[in-house]
């Protein structure tokens, strides 16, 4: 078992170069792998062996019914769901028909679980591709070699210098565009999320919108309403996802007439389901919120000199914070973005060699400026 999750020991690894933040993180990698690691498990017959089994009267018959009910679906009955099994019905969902009008709970899903979550986790790493082509590696010729613990060799006055010109003339403003993609990639981690929530309502006809919070308080998990959900005595798992359910199999008879034969199925796999996306509820929730979060940091950080002095403070010790203020007023938001990745990828020491270095620059820049006005009035 343990060798068919080998592969996905790719996705644990992390680059050299870091190009984004922990909350992007968790939408290519954790995400990614838990989609995966879902697929597998629903489209492992070892584990649980067949997905359906249907009662006949005999192998054959038995054989054709289990293709039947898989490919067309089967049913629970929704007047069944509230009483006692074993007393008012055989099993959550199955009992006899009171009626013409007795709503039958169609259950075809199960065919497209596996194909649901391997489509999920393309959409999950798509930002990630994205932001990925769009950085071309930039960040990673920027800060070759100066990852070490120890200062490396290569921090020689020529690197300095043109990292120095690098982030105050040669590509000065002109990063903007390359912090804008990023922030788009957020904003589309965030829409990706709100998408798949909808999605998997939509393909679970409605039900998943509060089906963790059903099983939570099912479960009698504390802080979470019971009457709020409006639900029944039913565990929200075998209501949604029954394990037991009933198929009509029509044949015909050795006369000609036609032979409507009421079978019940056992869905063993539905024992997996139920709990793979009561994690995926709970799981896009929390996710859906650290995104908005972080697109609101992106805002603020977009719209405040003074916040993005302060991350900057973050990274280096001991260096005056009108030096840094100083360079973040005088450089864009896309440059600002670019030696905020720096101080995440570089050694800290040089990192705050770079600051000081930069805040020279700008001095010389000021003063520049400052002869030449004088000048001019002369």
């Amino acid at each position: 078992m343990i060798d068919q999750f080998l592969p996905f020991r790719s996705f644990l690894k992390f680059g050299n170069v870091c190009i984004d933040n922990g909350v992007f993180r968790l939408h290519y990698k954790l995400t990614v792998i838990a989609l995966l690691v879902f697929t597998l498990l629903v489209t492992s017959k070892q584990f649980f062996g067949e997905p359906i089994h249907c009662m006949g009267d005999d192998e054959k018959e038995t054989e054709a019914i289990n293709s039947y009910c898989w490919i067309y679906g089967t049913y629970t009955l929704r007047s069944q769901l509230n009483g006692i099994e074993g007393k008012h019905m055989a099993y959550a969902g199955v009992g006899p028909n009171i009626g013409k009008n007795d709503e039958q709970i169609k259950h075809t899903y199960y065919q497209w679980v596996c194909f649901m979550l391997l489509g999920q986790s393309v959409m999950f790493y798509t930002p990630r591709y994205l932001w990925k082509v769009w950085e071309g590696g930039r960040l990673k010729a920027l800060a070759s070699n100066l990852a070490t613990p120890l200062i490396p060799k290569d921090w020689s006055e020529s690197k300095r210098s043109e990292l120095v010109s690098y982030l105050s003339h040669t590509n000065i403003h002109t990063h903007n565009v390359y912090a804008l993609k990023y922030a788009f990639c957020e904003f589309l981690n965030l829409l990706n999320v709100l998408a798949q929530i909808f999605l998997l309502d939509v393909f679970l006809d409605g039900s998943f919108r509060s089906y963790g919070a059903a099983v939570a308080a099912f479960t009698h998990v504390p802080r979470v309403p019971a009457d709020f959900l409006n639900y029944s005595s039913v565990n929200p798992m075998d209501q949604y996802f029954p394990k037991l359910t009933k198929c009509w199999f029509r044949n015909y008879g050795p006369s000609g007439t036609m032979q409507l034969k009421d079978r019940l199925c056992v869905l063993p796999l539905n024992i997996v389901n139920e709990k793979i996306f009561v994690v995926l509820w709970f799981w896009l929730i929390f996710l859906g919120l650290l995104s908005t979060a972080a697109v609101l940091f992106r805002f603020l950080v977009l719209a405040s000199t003074s916040f993005r002095t302060f991350l900057i403070m973050g990274q280096v010790r001991f260096v005056k914070r009108r030096q840094v203020s100083k360079i973040v007023k005088n450089v864009g938001f896309g440059d600002w973005f670019v030696l905020y990745l720096l101080g995440k990828n570089i050694n800290p020491v040089v990192f705050k060699d770079l600051i000081i270095e930069l805040s020279k620059e700008v001095d010389k820049k000021k003063n520049i400026l400052t002869s030449l006005d004088n000048n001019s009035i002369i």
